[in-house]
């Protein structure tokens, strides 16, 4: 009988515990690192939009902002369970890649193909819940709806491809066939290549997209680009707000400020230790649009807002 009052009181007592542990709130992530690649104005934006947001309200965080070239390794935070690293742009990831993976690092500004590239190379792809990423460039889907949108019937995509963006094809394919857009490939493999191509393109397009590849799409080569496509009134739709001033007709992307607005959801929501979510796309986005270059061109697109509406309707799918 002893045995049996015994086994009930430890039954009991296990049963509150359990109870008592399912029913404590995980532990916040309270110190944060941001390491970035250099002192510019975008990275600079990030840090900042990012401090504000996890040092306000009931529940904030330590957060601490390093440059790659002068921070040391002991700056770096250690293995605690209730830290996050966030790096900052392609030179901060990869440094931060060859580093013993001991901290939980979120890789944000970083273009989703090198990302994957620098991720297989140090190993860091097999533990993708503590080494992810928010990434810079927008999915398929969104880009290919916002051409769609803004160039209704007109569905002939060119797209220049190098070797570094030869592995985008797949999904690019993939969104085209969802959004009914055609899309026509020339593969660019030096400079000498690229204007020959890109008239060949853009004689059986619609429009081009330009893409993350910094093979083609450098600051020696965008100007001779965006020329190009502009006299044989072939509009180019950009990745950044930076491609719509310089000429391109329109883009859609997520400025720093919306890339910290989505860290600090994902860090707000993290368990103590850090376990991040998969990599992923941005959800925050906006839609520039150069009305000089549409007057010149002769087309009549819709306005910002209304192009930002179609892109937030439940129709839109994430590749």
């Amino acid at each position: 009988m002893a045995l049996i009052r015994y086994l009930q009181y430890a039954g009991r007592w296990l049963t509150l515990s359990l109870s008592l542990m399912l029913a404590r709130p995980c532990l916040a992530i309270d110190n944060v690192t941001i390491l970035l690649s250099e002192d510019g104005p975008a990275y600079t934006e990030f840090s900042t939009q990012l401090s504000n947001l996890l040092t306000q309200g009931s529940s904030k965080s330590t957060v601490k902002v390093l440059i790659l070239s002068a921070y040391k390794n002991e700056d770096l935070p250690r293995n605690a369970s209730n830290q996050v690293l966030i790096a900052v742009g392609t030179p901060a990831m990869t440094a931060i890649a060859q580093k013993p993976p001991a901290m939980a690092v979120m890789n944000v500004m970083v273009p989703r193909n090198t990302f994957q590239k620098i991720a297989k190379q140090y190993g860091r792809n097999q533990d993708p819940h503590h080494f992810s990423a928010i990434y810079f460039d927008q999915p398929w889907s969104r880009q290919l709806s916002l051409i769609r949108a803004a160039l209704p019937g007109r569905n002939r995509l060119g797209i220049l491809l190098s070797k570094e963006s030869a592995e985008m094809l797949t999904g690019l394919q993939t969104a085209a066939k969802d959004t009914d857009v055609q899309i026509s490939i020339e593969t660019v493999n030096d400079d000498s290549e690229l204007l020959p191509a890109l008239r060949r393109l853009l004689n059986m397009s619609d429009s081009l997209l330009a893409l993350p590849d910094a093979a083609i799409y450098n600051r020696n080569n965008i100007p001779s680009i965006l020329l190009t496509s502009y006299r044989q009134k072939v509009p180019l739709f950009g990745f950044s707000a930076a491609y719509v001033k310089a000429g391109a007709l329109a883009a859609v992307y997520s400025s720093p400020a919306q890339i910290a607005q989505q860290v600090a959801e994902v860090i707000q929501a993290l368990p103590s230790p850090a376990y991040l979510p998969l990599p992923q796309y941005p959800r925050h986005f906006s839609v520039n649009v150069n009305t000089q270059v549409s007057r010149s061109l002769s087309l009549e697109i819709e306005d910002e807002t209304s192009l930002m509406r179609k892109l937030k309707s439940p129709t839109e799918r994430v590749q």
